[in-house]
């Protein structure tokens, strides 16, 4: 049926119309329901009733009628879109200026508050407002509210005690209405997809099971216990139940401080579950949100999580990370014709998009880019993170640049949106208190939820290792003849350096006889056999997931089996990687990564004495640029390194004074971004934000059959949303100036602004991508042209 009015064309096969006033009054309702979560229900009722104003113009509804007989002759739409937007934004900007930067925003995304129509536009869109309103009020759209917008506004706290509040708020009230606009495009366009979305287990059934999977774990292990391995189990022990006990206090900011191996991964998600089930808040939709560094880190706790889980499904945890970003255009910010019409293929790939799930695993860099972005696709979760509890893993490595903007949001988050948040590591970074460098949490905000005397004690309990700092104090570097020759002189160890060229050299120099490259395609049984056979294994990011996986497992294998098993490895080892070596090499760093690389090495407390960690430097060693905060850090490092009195780094004091001088070195507002936040400059702070330097090429390798098969796909029908999270585990980041030099030919961008390829050369088993080679070892495909193939 058509409407005099419509908000959307027919789905495919059907001539089934979207009402607009339809569209408008479900939307307004789900918007107010999301906001209602801080006390905004009524500005999301009225951003929702007002975002698709615009398409009571006659030249949009002549538009959708283009766009429907674009779609039943085979043809592609109307290039030229007729705005919509800014006509509810005008009208809204006469109540109020909030609910009128996110109307305006729900397709381009929020724009800076200084950033002002063209004029003639401006113009053109009240003339025909006049004609609009006339039309949404005769089918009974309030236009003209009898409400104080400044009252509501009002709760809001002083902005000059809280220069970032408004901004905050504005995120949140954006999303909901996003996520509104979107589900109820999808529940019209895509029904059966819609429906996926309503099952997801509930925070007391998952703290059930893993209450008593916790119990039934601890008994088994009691009766496994040696007297080597109990200190470990008990240390373990007694971090769960600080973790249960802190959950009962009130929402706030809490520190979890456990030296590596101490358990923290399982005991951080039950202080989460409890502490949510401890403080209800009534008709609120919670989460716990684990958000870790690494995808590497991920995979991992995916899968202690989905272990403890597993009665429930997959869809008990749902992981959320991607080494391809599909932000710049994903559909639901698409044409008109097609808004809802979404391609995901199952629920976990649905709830992505605004994380409407009860556990959620993801990295830091999907946590703050969305909540310091300005896409309608970021945002969209962001009213999600309402209530939540987050847990940041391995907090220590988060920029020191940005620190002072992810601090501030948090506060935030914590003050006004019934968050909690967990900072959890090994090595503590100071993120409290204000001085003349550095501007974090209140003084005093933070809890331990370890006593910081227990703290102490248990890293002096699970001291398993000793720091071997003789070259460091001696200021005496290694040649690579000399690492060889003390790697060689171990049956295990793992070596953890600086670059990846740095590690191609130390394999280089370890292997006697070099395994030749094969080609890429089809690489997988070659990379299974070459790992078997190698006594010496390398991890770094030239090597894609799914290879990493593989030498992870025989890792793994060979320790546990008492067998050779030599490892070099760049920084991609040090966190979450739960392996055990008897020794580990590092070269200098950053002082929380040595202490990290350390955490690899008589992890499990087994051995009879001991293990052994040498930090050293190399005469022909890489470093990271100069002026990079890690090259920083190291310089800062080997200072403390050579004036300790002692060689012990297992206590987590040293890291106050580490930290403290590390912002004297790095500014904490690098990119001055708090004021544009204060200036609510949406669209600048999102350029600025980058958790990580994104000047990267993603590239594909064609490692399998599975890889090989769904390229064929692509090549057939082009590429889809879902195949993004397909690819990610054969996908490798490279460099801007590594692509310059391995792509011969310029080439446009193949899929709406996300530069996507394939590699067609050659593959080493064990080196992985040979980008630092010669370039003729490989070129790149564009999945562009393989669809032209």
């Amino acid at each position: 049926m058509k409407y005099q009015f419509n908000a959307h064309t027919p789905s495919k096969g059907t001539n089934d119309w979207h009402e607009l006033k339809a569209h408008l009054g479900k939307v307004s309702k789900l918007a107010e329901k999301f906001a209602d979560k801080f006390d905004a229900g009524e500005l999301g009722k009225y951003a929702g009733l007002w975002h698709d104003l615009g398409k009571y113009n006659p030249d949009f509804q002549t538009y959708l009628d283009d766009c429907h007989t674009a779609s039943l002759n085979n043809q592609k739409p109307p290039t030229k879109k007729v705005p919509h937007a800014i006509h509810g934004a005008i009208l809204a900007e006469q109540f109020c200026s909030d609910i009128a930067a996110v109307i305006d925003g729900h397709h381009r995304g929020l724009r800076d508050a200084t950033d002002e129509y063209d004029d003639a536009k401006l113009e053109r869109a009240k003339i025909e407002l006049v004609s609009i309103l006339a039309s949404a009020q005769s089918e009974g759209i309030e236009t003209d509210p009898d409400l104080d917008f400044d009252e509501l506004l009002d709760r809001l706290p002083d902005p000059d005690d809280h220069p970032y509040a408004r901004e905050v708020f504005d995120r949140l009230l954006f999303s909901c209405l996003i996520d509104a606009d979107r589900l109820d495009s999808e529940r019209f366009g895509n029904p059966e997809t819609f429906n996926l979305r309503h099952d997801k287990p509930t925070i007391e059934q998952l703290w059930q099971i893993f209450n008593f999977k916790q119990k039934e774990f601890v008994d088994k292990k009691q009766q496994e216990l040696t007297a080597k391995n109990k200190i470990v189990f008990d240390v373990r022990q007694e971090v769960y139940q600080h973790c249960v006990e802190t959950a009962l206090s009130k929402p706030g900011i809490f520190r979890l401080t456990v030296p590596t191996g101490g358990g923290k991964t399982l005991s951080s998600l039950a202080f989460g579950l409890q502490h949510i089930l401890a403080n209800p808040i009534d008709n609120l939709d919670r989460r716990v949100i684990m958000a870790v560094p690494y995808t590497s880190i991920i995979e991992q706790t995916v899968k202690d999580y989905r272990r403890v889980f597993a009665e429930l499904g997959e869809i008990a945890v749902l992981e959320h990370h991607s080494a391809i970003q599909h932000d710049p255009k994903s559909k639901d910010e698409s044409s008109e014709a097609e808004e809802g019409a979404i391609d995901f293929q199952h629920q976990a790939r649905l709830a992505t998009q605004n994380w409407d799930a009860s556990l959620i695993v993801t990295t830091t860099v999907q946590l703050f880019e969305s909540l310091f972005s300005n896409r309608t696709s970021k945002c969209r979760k962001l009213h999600n993170i309402v209530g939540s509890v987050i847990i940041l893993d391995e907090v220590q490595t988060l920029p020191i640049a940005l620190r002072e903007s992810i601090c501030s949001m948090l506060e935030e988050l914590v003050e006004r949106y019934h968050v909690s948040v967990v900072l959890c590591t090994a090595t503590q970074p100071v993120l409290e208190g204000e001085d003349g460098y550095f501007k974090g949490f209140k003084t005093g905000s933070i809890t331990d939820i370890i006593p910081v005397a227990k703290s102490r004690e248990h890293f002096a309990k699970l001291k398993r290792v000793d720091y071997n700092l003789s070259a460091i104090k001696t200021n005496t570097k290694w040649s690579w003849q000399e690492l060889t020759d003390r790697l060689n002189s171990h049956s295990s160890a793992l070596v953890v350096l600086n670059t990846r060229k740095d590690a191609l050299k130390v394999i280089n120099s370890l292997n006697s006889s070099p395994i030749e490259y094969f080609e890429a395609v089809g690489t997988e049984s070659r990379v299974k056999l070459a790992v078997k056979n190698s006594q010496v294994l390398h991890l770094s990011t030239l090597l894609c997931g799914a290879h990493r996986q593989l030498v992870l497992a025989e890792v793994r294998s060979r320790l546990k089996n008492k067998q050779d098993c030599i490892l070099v490895s760049t920084q991609v080892v040090e966190a979450g990687v739960d392996l055990d070596f008897p020794a580990v090499y590092r070269v200098l760093g950053p002082l929380d990564r040595i202490v990290q690389a350390a955490g690899r090495c008589n992890r499990e407390g087994t051995m009879d004495e001991l293990g052994q960690v040498f930090v050293f430097e190399l005469e022909e060693g890489s470093m990271p640029p100069k002026g990079s905060e890690y090259a920083k850090a190291t310089g800062k490092t080997q200072q403390i390194l050579q004036q300790a009195q002692s060689e012990d780094l297992y206590q987590p004091q040293i890291f106050t004074s580490y930290g403290n001088a590390l912002y004297k070195l790095e500014s904490s507002d690098k990119y001055e971004i708090q004021d544009d936040r204060e200036n609510c400059l949406f669209e600048t702070v999102a350029s600025k934000f980058k958790l990580i330097d994104d000047d990267t090429y993603p590239v594909v390798v064609s490692f399998n059959d599975e890889v090989e098969k769904l390229l064929r796909q692509i090549k057939r029908r082009g590429l889809f949303t879902s195949d993004y999270q397909k690819l990610q585990p054969y996908t490798i980041s490279i460099r801007h100036f590594e692509f310059r030099k391995h792509h011969k030919t310029s080439i446009e961008q193949p899929i709406a602004g996300v530069e996507f390829y394939i590699w067609t050369g050659t593959y080493d088993p064990i080196k992985g991508l040979p980008i630092l080679g010669d370039p003729s070892d490989g070129i790149l495909l564009p999945v562009k042209d393989l669809c032209d193939l």
